[in-house]
């Protein structure tokens, strides 16, 4: 039995009948539906492109006098400071901790403290909205020990979403 092949389709030459049955494979693969094979974060990127942004509340905070100080259990100084999240949108993102570095005028470095990340608590409205409004950490580190009192203050937020994936966020402020 001949097939469309041999005769041609519709009395057409074979090697035309042959390019035609390949140009509309080929038409109807690149018509085909195309999905990405990573999965998608809306908005969160795990290398530290995220929509997720960092800020201060203020840029320059003040050094305060502590009382009690006895180096290196209580510091001569505690600077309270503020650290502001702003999801921009993305959901699924929770804050797991903080680095924070104090580097006063001279250049003298204190050691790193790493804080833990605060529990969040929601007194009133929707879990929705408050995942999309500007989250406010209030923290405080103590300087002096080993250090002046007067420099700068590197704060590393430390992410992950809730597929696991980490990043981080940069936030600096000015001790005086």
């Amino acid at each position: 039995m001949p097939t469309l092949l041999d005769r041609g389709a519709h009395g057409l030459p074979r090697s035309l009948a042959c390019a035609l049955l390949i140009g509309a494979a080929v038409a109807s693969a690149s018509c085909e539906k195309k999905y990405p094979t990573d999965p998608i974060t809306f908005g969160y990127n795990p290398l530290g492109l995220t929509a997720v942004t960092f800020s201060a509340q203020t840029s320059t905070v003040i050094a305060q006098p502590v009382s009690n100080a006895r180096c290196p259990q209580v510091s001569p100084f505690n600077v309270p400071f503020v650290v502001v999240m702003n999801p921009n949108g993305a959901t699924g993102v929770v804050v797991t901790g903080f680095q924070v570095q104090f580097t006063d005028t001279a250049g003298n470095t204190a050691p790193q403290i790493v804080l833990p990340a605060p529990i969040p608590v929601t007194p009133f409205g929707s879990a929705l909205a408050d995942a999309r409004a500007d989250r406010f950490f209030q923290l405080s580190t103590g300087v002096g020990c080993g250090v002046g009192q007067t420099g700068t203050i590197v704060v590393v937020v430390n992410t992950a979403d809730d597929e696991g994936r980490k990043g981080s966020g940069r936030v600096q402020f000015n001790v005086r």
